[in-house]
């Protein structure tokens, strides 16, 4: 009977022997796990992302928008704010505009004008790395974020009592034409990213008078609603939908992190089954090789059945050449699914407007020993077939084999 070690010794000379086609069946195995990890592990890497992303603005926030042609104003906050689900609310005015940096370089940046008060609530970890919050009555005073201050490269430009110049765009006369606006910097804010639907970087937050008297805005572009708790944030829709029926369209990021999630869970299980598929290749290649292996080695099968080698000797020696191969291949395809991950990952993805999500691969555990497992059934499959048609040779008709 063949020990370990036998079998271990015979299976790399008989893959040594047959060098290029090996190489060739290792490959093929190899482009199972490597999808698998660099596919699943970018997109779940992403999908993390988005939905810490959503969290982070709250999931007590529920923001409402003016649909058709209703107009948001004072009376609706004040509709709004005896609800009994409601803790705090703020209306707010929203604006693009253009902001010209010391480079020369422009970027265009959006304003918000609310109750800044509200301001870490609304973005929870929001915090000020520099100066304050200005009061509600300096209307000309902001809270920046820090990619108004600084570049990519972190050359930082401006400094609290700064001030900028902004130029946006404004409806006059019925036509669109650009306004000069000046703001003096109050805080700043400490690096966030990018979150929906707000970006903090890359905006200038103004006490809510600015809206009206700095913006020249008459209507409350939306209202951000936080509710007491996160389980009151499904009765605190029902109730906004009950008083203006699609008047307003609300947006629940709760509600909006729980879809993004089931979203991912149903497109987790449809990458797993396309990258599965991927393992056919290594299934057909390892089975290829092994009957190809098994008629090249008749008169091998013959010399070791003579010598005294049972049937399961032979079974396990041809079976352990294609889990070798199999192990081989396993090792490559998750190492090149890793960097192939990252190398993916390098690059943003944009979603809708600026919203950009940058996010390292998640390699767990459990996808690597998902891409290991299903390898080595895989390579035991392909393999038993070949190893088990060796097994059963007749000693005599293969010493004859030509």
């Amino acid at each position: 009977m063949l020990n370990i070690l036998d079998i271990i010794r015979l299976a790399f000379n008989a893959l040594r022997e047959r060098r290029l086609r090996s190489a060739l069946t290792i490959l093929g195995i190899a482009i199972g796990p490597a999808a698998m990890v660099a596919i699943i592990g970018t997109t779940e890497g992403y999908m993390d992302t988005i939905v810490s992303q959503l969290q982070a603005l709250g999931q007590n926030t529920v923001v409402i928008f003016p649909s058709k042609n209703y107009r948001l104003g004072d009376y609706d906050v004040d509709r709004l704010k005896v609800l009994p689900t409601v803790e705090s609310i703020t209306p707010f005015f929203q604006s693009r505009g253009q902001l010209r940096k010391p480079d020369g370089s422009t970027v265009i940046v959006t304003i918000y004008a609310l109750d800044l008060n509200l301001l870490n609530k609304i973005i929870v970890g929001a915090k000020i790395a520099e100066g304050s919050i200005p009061p509600p009555t300096l209307y000309t005073s902001s809270v920046v974020g820090n990619d108004i201050v600084t570049t990519k490269s972190g050359v930082k430009y401006y400094n609290v009592g700064d001030s900028l110049t902004v130029y946006v765009a404004e409806m006059k006369d019925n036509k669109l034409v650009l306004k000069t606006v000046s703001v003096r910097i109050s805080g700043i804010l400490s690096p966030y990213g990018t979150v929906f639907p707000v970006n903090p970087d890359a905006s200038i937050f103004l006490p809510l008078q600015a809206g009206k008297s700095l913006l020249g805005l008459k209507d409350y572009s939306g209202i951000f609603i936080i509710a007491k708790s996160a389980e009151l944030v499904d009765s605190l829709v029902n109730d906004i939908k009950n008083m203006y029926g699609d008047n307003v369209d609300i947006v629940s990021l709760k509600e909006i992190a729980k879809t993004v999630t089931n979203i991912i869970n149903v497109l987790n299980n449809l990458l797993f089954t396309v990258s599965s598929i991927s393992f056919a290749v290594a299934f057909t290649g390892i089975m290829s090789t092994m009957f190809t292996s098994v008629v090249e080695r008749t008169r091998e099968i013959g010399i070791f059945k003579a010598l005294g080698y049972s049937s399961n000797d032979i079974l396990i020696l041809f079976l352990f050449e294609s889990i070798l191969m199999t192990i081989v291949g396993v090792v490559v395809g998750i190492t090149s699914g890793v960097v192939g991950s990252y190398f993916i990952a390098y690059r943003p993805l944009r979603l809708v407007g600026s919203w950009t999500v940058i996010s390292e691969p998640k390699i767990t555990v459990w996808l690597i020993l998902r891409a290991l497992s299903l390898s080595l059934l895989v390579g035991i499959a392909g393999g038993i077939l070949p190893a088990w048609k060796a097994s059963k040779m007749v000693p005599v008709e293969a010493l004859r084999y030509e």
